[in-house]
């Protein structure tokens, strides 16, 4: 059974989700910033990238201990979607990132900062790379998008909007995913096939 979501309720849960989110990582990163600073003298340019090493690789370590365990947890693929358009931003994003990252390896080396903070940066487009070929899928365990597994007993409600009432937007109370979920695009053609996927796998009165 597919569960009504309030429309305006929805978005206003997803948008301060993802509010809150960027608030508390530009927080912690400049509070990181300032210790950093302070107890080891150093600039605030070098505190900036040193607190940014300090939350980017523990990040990028759970997005790929995150991948790998919805990759072997997920089942078979009862129905394959294809991949969402990229985004052209997320692509000029990645190819900038290349050559500031080739840059950092070279200018900043003799401290070690500067392997570090390459790194950092080829992680970015790797990243951007895994979600990009990561399409929606509807598989054994649950729903597959963006190279997140999202378990059938975590979705609490789905609806159809967007053009053509073909874009899913399903509502998750999973902490990272807690409200509803960004539209996430199907092909028209199947959509009846999805549908009836959804009723058939999750749960009653979900």
């Amino acid at each position: 059974m597919k569960a009504e979501i309030n429309e305006s309720r929805e978005w206003r849960e997803n948008g301060n989700s993802a509010s809150q989110l960027l608030i508390g990582i530009v927080v912690i990163q400049g509070t990181l910033t300032i210790l950093i600073s302070y107890f080891f003298q150093a600039s605030v340019g070098d505190g900036i990238r040193y607190s940014g090493i300090i939350i980017g690789y523990p990040f990028f370590c759970w997005f790929l201990i995150s991948w790998i365990r919805s990759l072997r947890n997920r089942g078979s693929t009862l129905l394959d979607c294809g991949r969402s358009r990229v985004e052209p931003a997320a692509v000029l994003l990645a190819i900038l990132l290349l050559p500031a990252a080739v840059l950092s390896f070279f200018t900043m080396s003799e401290n070690g900062q500067g392997i570090l903070m390459g790194g950092l940066l080829l992680f970015t487009p790797v990243i951007i790379l895994i979600c990009s070929l990561s399409g929606l899928q509807i598989v054994e365990n649950g729903i597959w998008h963006h190279a997140t597994l999202l378990r059938w007993e975590e979705i609490t409600g789905y609806r159809w909007t967007g053009e053509s009432n073909s874009h899913l937007i399903l509502q998750s109370e999973k902490i990272l995913f807690k409200g509803a979920l960004p539209p996430l695009p199907v092909p028209p053609e199947q959509k009846a096939a999805v549908n009836e996927l959804l009723q058939k796998y999750l749960p009653a009165g979900s």
